[in-house]
């Protein structure tokens, strides 16, 4: 499996909504976890570290027909690990 981002949530290309949280060097950080509303209109990521139980970051999406804003939250969440875990942020060109 290739990791191409400093933090990967593994299962999500494929519409999971769990699994597991990995730096592109395969290191194991915990597990990822999205949770909608019942009636499936808002939603929130949770990053739960190895070895808790509770969620450590998470961040909301306040409409779930906005893919932009659920691809905003996801990268919000993914930041906060990167500044948690101390792996290197991604160059900007």
């Amino acid at each position: 499996m290739e990791l191409t981002y400093p933090i990967n949530l593994i299962g999500y290309d494929n519409d999971a909504i769990n699994g597991d949280v990995l730096t592109r060097h395969g290191e194991y950080l915990g597990s990822w976890m999205f949770i909608k509303d019942e009636e499936k209109e808002t939603g929130v990521f949770q990053f739960v570290a190895d070895g808790e139980s509770a969620p450590l970051f998470s961040e909301g999406v306040p409409f779930l027909s906005s893919g932009m804003l659920t691809g905003m939250a996801m990268s919000k969440l993914c930041a906060s690990i990167i500044d948690w875990s101390d792996e290197p942020a991604p160059m900007e060109s």
